[in-house]
């Protein structure tokens, strides 16, 4: 069942969570990323404007940023043509704030996994199992094991990636 995201804490509120629907998705991305301090992961098909590039999300980026130097977001995306035609708020941010944004297209190797996921911190995950499927995703604001897991399959399918020219701001 959905609750309200208000009512969880990243790194304390423990348990598993059933995230059904755009709104909820949504709200508890939002959350995770309003909550996180250090380190925010995205591994995603195509950064889901749906979720990715509202205000509440844009915004709790822009303040991650802000408040802490150090704060590494990286950004791991699987089809990159929507966003190489521009819009994307947190494609921008990349092109801004390259210290502290990286986005890089998924290298084809990985093309056979349909998952969806965003870690907060070493704390907080959401995970779809299907990308597209917004009705059917899991979450937890406190399991390290998990996002210890899922972080370290990101960092691997990380490293095998590039940054696709197509995203980037030529200086002028």
């Amino acid at each position: 069942m959905n609750q309200a995201p208000k009512t969880f804490v990243l790194g304390e509120t423990r348990g598993e969570q059933r995230i059904a629907g755009v709104e909820a998705m949504r709200q508890h991305s939002c959350a995770m990323a309003e909550g996180c301090r250090r380190r925010l992961l995205v591994y995603s098909h195509r950064l889901n404007p749906e979720i990715y590039n509202q205000g509440c999300f844009v915004e709790a980026v822009r303040q991650l940023i802000i408040r802490h130097a150090n704060t590494r977001i990286r950004l791991l995306v699987a089809d990159t043509t929507e966003l190489g035609r521009g819009g994307h708020r947190l494609v921008q941010f990349a092109q801004d704030m390259a210290s502290s944004v990286e986005i890089r297209r998924r290298a084809p190797e990985f093309d056979g996994d349909l998952r969806s996921f965003l870690l907060a911190d070493e704390s907080g995950y959401i995970l779809r199992n299907l990308w597209h499927d917004l009705n059917n995703a899991r979450g937890s604001y406190y399991d390290p094991p998990r996002v210890r897991n899922l972080a370290e399959e990101f960092m691997q399918a990380w490293e095998q990636s590039e940054p696709d020219p197509a995203l980037r701001r030529l200086a002028l």
